[in-house]
């Protein structure tokens, strides 16, 4: 009798030691694996590229051939919104929404002075349930997106105000492209960006990101030997002042092994991801895209 009460007492212990030690439920999301019981409503998914090309070709600004290598890269990595720079116009905007099935809207700002433009996207899933069905994250809009052009001297940014969840802050992404011949310009354009977003209302969440052609080494604080350097070093230093760099230890952002594209976000955002996305250029394009995640 001993014996099998014994034997039930190990069955038991059996049971109990494979439902504790058993791994938990694991979700693969763009080749990272999440937790799956982690629920990701206050997750936010960034995405920034410049789809120009390079000095080299006659025109540098973003082909239309390259727009259904771009959907598919939006549509793989799912960002919440997108910062898009160096489009020729809304043309080209529409042509990229209709590769993308319409599953986001967008806006480009006033070129001002240039000769090309900045876009910031933004999913646009009402009324899809099927998308959702297919795992697809949604942004519930609850009619507040807003779209606004930023003013920077002669130039424009391109913004977009939404919010993940009613219950959640609002979120303010902005599309940005510095000058990328002089820093001084650069300087000047980084000032007047992030004292618009300063002037954001108090509970908003800002975030800037784009191509801001800084060359500054952030493993050498005292890079300041020319006037170039040290204005962008300025830039840099007056971003970092009020935003974190969250795309800091992602690396390299152009082909040419410059780290010159961004995403700057408040403080109080806790960063779970940075990724600089590589092969994900095609034809000419001499940037690579940027990933972002944070926690709300």
């Amino acid at each position: 009798m001993w014996l099998k009460l014994l034997l039930v007492a190990f069955f038991l212990m059996s049971l109990l030691g494979a439902f504790v030690l058993a791994p938990k439920p694991q979700l693969r999301v763009n080749n990272n694996t999440v937790d799956a019981r982690r629920p990701d409503s206050r997750r936010l998914r960034l995405l920034t590229w410049n789809i120009g090309n390079g000095d080299l070709e006659s025109e540098t600004r973003a082909h239309t051939e390259d727009l259904p290598a771009v959907a598919r890269v939006i549509k793989d990595n799912d960002p919440d919104a997108v910062a898009l720079q160096e489009l020729t116009g809304e043309d080209q905007l529409r042509l990229l929404l209709a590769h993308l099935s319409n599953r986001y809207r967008g806006y480009v700002c006033s070129p001002g002075s240039a000769d090309r433009t900045d876009a910031v996207l933004v999913k646009d899933n009402s009324g899809d349930t099927a998308r959702t069905n297919r795992g697809r994250r949604r942004v519930d809009h609850d009619g507040d997106v807003r779209f606004s052009n930023v003013p920077a001297g002669d130039r424009f940014a391109a913004a977009v105000t939404f919010r993940l969840k009613t219950d959640l802050p609002q979120i303010v992404l902005v599309s940005a492209h510095a000058d990328a011949f002089s820093a001084a310009r650069r300087r000047a354009f980084a000032e007047v960006v992030v004292d618009w977003a300063r002037v954001q209302p108090r509970n908003a969440l800002v975030f800037i990101a784009g191509d801001f052609n800084l060359e500054v080494n952030t493993r050498n604080k005292n890079d300041l030997f020319t006037d170039d350097a040290k204005h962008d070093s300025e830039s840099y230093a007056y971003l970092l002042k009020y935003f974190r760099d969250l795309g800091r230890d992602a690396g390299e952002t152009s082909i040419n092994d410059r780290r010159i594209d961004y995403v700057f976000g408040p403080e109080t955002a806790s960063q779970s991801r940075a990724e600089v996305l590589r092969g994900a250029a095609v034809g000419r394009m001499d940037h690579l895209p940027l990933l972002v995640e944070v926690e709300l």
